[in-house]
C-alpha cells in the first residue's frame, strides 16, 4: 500500500553504514514507497576521500554483511546515487528511523559529489504518532501493534528490509484492514 501522510507519499528510508564513528559513510541506501511492491536499494561505491582506516568497522561489518569489495563491485558511484536518491525523494514525505544518523551520512554522500542535499529525513516515530492519532488508536493499542510488527518482520541491518519493516509498521497504524489481520489486543 501506498502510505500518505498530510497530503504527501511518504517513502521510509534506511542507512547501512561503515561504522559508526565520525569517520564513517553510508555504504547501502534503501527506501520503501509501496510496502506491497517491496524495497529498493543500492550500495555506494565509497568516494576516495573516504577512509577505511577511520571509517570501516569490523563490528558494523559484521552486522550488515557487506564488504568493500562489494561495494566496489557492485556500488552505485556517488553521483549516481545523488541522482537517484534526489528523483525518488523529490515531493515526499521523507522519514526514518534514526534520522538525524541518516542525514549525516546522506550529508556526508551528497557533500562528496559537490552537492548539497535539499530534502529533509524525519522521525519516522513521529510519523508513527500522527497516523495513530489519525486512526483513532489509543496509545497503548499503537504500541502493541508497533511491538507486534517488530516481531514479525526481521531486522536484517541491511537498508531494504529495514526500511520495509517501517513501511509495515506505518501501515498496521494507517490501514485498518492490515491491522484487523494481526489480532492484537
Amino acid at each position: 500500500m501506498r502510505l500518505t501522510f498530510r497530503g504527501f507519499d511518504v517513502l521510509f528510508i534506511n542507512i547501512e553504514a561503515s561504522g559508526l564513528s565520525s569517520a564513517s559513510f553510508p555504504i547501502e541506501i534503501g527506501w520503501v514507497l509501496d510496502d506491497e511492491a517491496g524495497p529498493e536499494s543500492f550500495l555506494v561505491r565509497p568516494h576516495a576521500t573516504w577512509d577505511f582506516d577511520s571509517g570501516w568497522s569490523a563490528q558494523s561489518a559484521a552486522i550488515h554483511g557487506l564488504r568493500p569489495a562489494m561495494l566496489e563491485a557492485e556500488g552505485l558511484s556517488i553521483d549516481e546515487a545523488c541522482s537517484r536518491l534526489d528523483e525518488v525523494t523529490h515531493g515526499r514525505l521523507v522519514v526514518s528511523d534514526a534520522p538525524q544518523h541518516d542525514s549525516w551520512w546522506l550529508n556526508r554522500l551528497y557533500a562528496a559529489a559537490g552537492q548539497r542535499m535539499t530534502w529533509p529525513v524525519g522521525d519516522v516515530e513521529r510519523l508513527y504518532g500522527g497516523l495513530a492519532q489519525e486512526a483513532g488508536l489509543d496509545p497503548t493499542m499503537a504500541e502493541r501493534l508497533l511491538t507486534h510488527i517488530e516481531q514479525i518482520y526481521p531486522h536484517p541491518h541491511r537498508a531494504g528490509p529495514d526500511a520495509l519493516r517501517r513501511a509495515k509498521a506505518a501501515r498496521a497504524l494507517a490501514d485498518p484492514e492490515f491491522r484487523r489481520g494481526f489480532h492484537v489486543t
